[in-house]
């Protein structure tokens, strides 16, 4: 019997296409589906770069030598905007990774809780729940994304935290040869379905440190555009040496403020401004050269997890606020093709503005509230201890002991005064909207207890699985039978 993954894509393109007239000017809609594309995903690769505004990419790695400009040419590309939710890291990965935003997941700062992914399962949980044949991977310098790989009771196979490294680039470096060996081990298992999430740091760290006007913050785009292209090769590599199309989605969380504040510093991110807001989604879907270069007009970072799952053939949740970019009909009438797609885009970025001043204050004070527990203890104690701390390594009589002393009365106070500003937040956060609508679909029972052992179609009523070669299956993607 064929895997339910095939047939459940496969039945849900014969639907698309049976329903859907073509789309005439310069929109592609479902009238460019076809089964054969849909048959063919059985690996997909998230590429996450924090803090990357996709107006730089166009200015700096918009060419032959970027992964960016690759993954442009080989699929579709959307500026999008997270204006009205909140614009910290955790907050805006936590949607990403969930497929809901924060009014739901409830995340306000770059504080890490498990609460929130377990009551809204991340995209690995659903996979190893309903698919667990499929070998997930996540491979970060970055311990939110190992933790929330390991959180809610189905974690993922491969959880490898990268370390090493003196510079966030080099930490990047180290992610790409990872991803990379894991690309080309597929090989030599080419029946087993993969997803790997692979992610790139350094452009954020560049942008808070010096400023996304920088131009290290430019040398930081480019960095990730050149790592992209190399991990692009490797899929290239892959899929010559297997046949098997790899879907390959890259997003960004954020964007960043252009010039450092008074004091050299910048926060970078976390209000609404559109450089704050600005993000993009480029979705290469397995097979589907027909809307390669193409632009949407509609993605949204919250799609990329039902995304994701659609490929697999993973039912959706009822609760989720993001749809699948591949099949979802008002998603796929959007797409457009430019005649100068980096203009379209250009212009699409310039469209975006701010939401309007009530939510703008509103994300504001849950910004500041929410960020204040992380800010004391990441960004305002860390240079007195470190001041304190060169005292203490010089051994000067009587005062490097108070130097060691005062060091652990700040550290204890400090984290303590953390901890409380943190719980503020939450309260705070939750009276300004933030994780107040509960889940509607039942949690992921605790492993062991009742997992999921039935065939995917079982959850859909009155459809069997055939098998792809069977004769029932030209009938099943005959458009007359089914408008029919």
């Amino acid at each position: 019997m064929t895997t339910i993954k095939r047939v459940l894509c496969g039945a849900a393109v014969a639907g698309l296409v049976a329903g859907t007239a073509s789309v005439a000017g310069s929109q592609v809609g479902l009238s460019t589906v076809t089964a054969d594309w849909m048959l063919a995903a059985e690996h997909v690769l998230l590429l996450g770069t924090d803090g990357t505004n996709l107006d730089k990419i166009l200015e700096y790695a918009y060419n032959d030598d970027s992964g960016f400009k690759m993954l442009m040419d080989r699929g579709i590309t959307a500026a999008t905007t997270i204006a009205g939710h909140m614009t910290m890291s955790t907050p805006s990965w936590s949607t990403i990774l969930t497929g809901v935003w924060d009014d739901k997941h409830g995340v306000v700062s770059n504080v890490y809780r498990p609460e929130p992914y377990t009551t809204w399962p991340s995209v690995f949980n659903l996979i190893e729940y309903f698919k667990p044949e499929v070998d997930t991977t996540v491979i970060s310098g970055r311990g939110l994304f190992t933790e929330i790989a390991s959180t809610g009771g189905y974690p993922a196979d491969n959880i490898i935290g990268i370390t090493g490294g003196s510079t966030s680039a080099e930490m990047d470096s180290l992610v790409t040869q990872e991803t990379i060996a894991r690309i080309l081990a597929t090989t030599t298992n080419p029946n087993l379905d993969t997803f790997m999430f692979s992610y790139q740091s350094q452009v954020d760290h560049a942008g808070h440190s010096f400023g996304g006007g920088s131009d290290e913050y430019r040398d930081a785009v480019i960095n990730v555009g050149a790592n992209w292209k190399e991990i692009l090769d490797a899929v290239a590599a892959a899929e010559e040496a297997t046949g098997d199309k790899w879907t390959i989605i890259a997003v960004t969380d954020h964007g960043h403020q252009q010039n450092p504040d008074l004091f050299g510093f910048s926060l970078g991110h976390g209000f609404q401004s559109p450089n704050e807001t600005s993000s993009f989604v480029m979705l290469s879907l397995a097979g589907n050269e027909a809307q390669a270069g193409g632009q949407s007009l509609t993605y949204q970072t919250v799609d990329i997890t039902p995304t994701i799952l659609q490929v697999f053939g993973i039912p959706m949740r009822s609760d989720f606020d993001g749809v699948p970019m591949q099949t979802d009909p008002d998603i796929l009438n959007s797409i457009v093709f430019p005649t100068d797609l980096k203009q379209a885009l250009t212009a699409a970025i310039a469209s975006y503005g701010y939401p309007n001043i009530g939510i703008d204050v509103m994300l504001s004070i849950r910004a500041l509230a929410g960020g204040a527990g992380y800010f004391l203890e990441n960004y305002a104690l860390p240079p007195i201890l470190n001041y304190l701390q060169t005292i203490v390594d010089q051994d000067i009589f009587l005062i490097s002991g108070l130097a060691e002393g005062a060091q652990w009365v700040l550290k204890t106070v400090g984290d303590a005064t953390a901890d409380v500003l943190t719980d503020i937040g939450r309260v705070v956060a939750y009276f300004t909207g933030a994780g107040v609508i509960p889940p509607s679909d039942a949690p992921l029972p605790p492993p062991g207890v009742a997992e999921f052992t039935g065939s995917l179609d079982t959850l859909f009523t009155g459809f069997a699985a055939p098998e792809l070669g069977a004769p029932e299956l030209p009938a099943l993607l005959d458009l007359d039978v089914l408008a029919g």
